[in-house]
Order: structure tokens, then C-alpha cells, then sequence
């Protein structure tokens, strides 16, 4: 399980997929995220700037072209996964703390 980004609308150009973490984006694809797969469970908050500031927006499902201020415009990602449940069958979200590049293909 994870999240999917895509350059283009429709889930189509660049992609790649990753896992929970902090991920800025290369330059190669730095403000072309059009649209995102989420797995259930999961969440991505989209930044405006590569130090996870300025204008963000979090997602929970499935995008198949991201609207706003956001679209082709994002430089860094945080991916968050659903955690295992705790001892009172709560679970929290989980997330690595790491900042991680990350590298399209397509």
C-alpha cells in the first residue's frame, strides 16, 4: 500500500510511488503533480515548497486531477499510512520522519 503521484490528469505521464515519509520532490518534477492514487487508510499532504511550507493540501482518496492552487505546483510530500492498532484498538498515523528525494519514472 502506498501513494501514486502522476504529472498528468487521468493517472498518466510521470509517476512514482512511495511509501510513508517526507519525500521532496526532484527538480525534474518539481510543480508537476496533477494527479494521486491513495491507498484506504492512507493520506498525503502536498506542500507548496520544498521545506514543507506555504499552501498545502491533504488527500485520502484517489485524485484524477488535483484542482486549486496545488495543481503543478507541489514541491514535497508527506505520506502517511494507517497504523497498526494500539493495546485500546486505536491506531494513530504513522510516519517517517526522514526527509527522502524521490525519483519519477515514465
Amino acid at each position: 500500500m502506498s501513494v501514486t503521484v502522476y504529472a498528468d490528469v487521468d493517472y498518466q505521464g510521470k509517476s512514482a510511488t512511495l511509501g510513508a515519509g517526507r519525500h521532496k520532490l526532484d527538480p525534474s518534477m518539481d510543480d508537476l503533480i496533477s494527479s494521486l492514487r491513495v491507498s484506504d487508510g492512507w493520506s498525503v499532504t502536498l506542500y507548496e515548497h520544498p521545506d514543507f511550507t506555504g499552501q498545502h493540501l491533504t488527500l485520502h482518496t484517489d485524485t484524477r486531477k488535483l484542482e486549486g492552487d496545488l495543481n503543478d505546483k507541489a514541491s514535497a510530500l508527506v505520506v502517511t499510512r494507517p497504523a497498526e492498532n494500539d493495546q485500546d484498538g486505536h491506531g494513530d498515523l504513522d510516519v517517517d520522519d526522514e526527509d527522502d528525494f524521490i525519483v519519477y519514472v515514465g
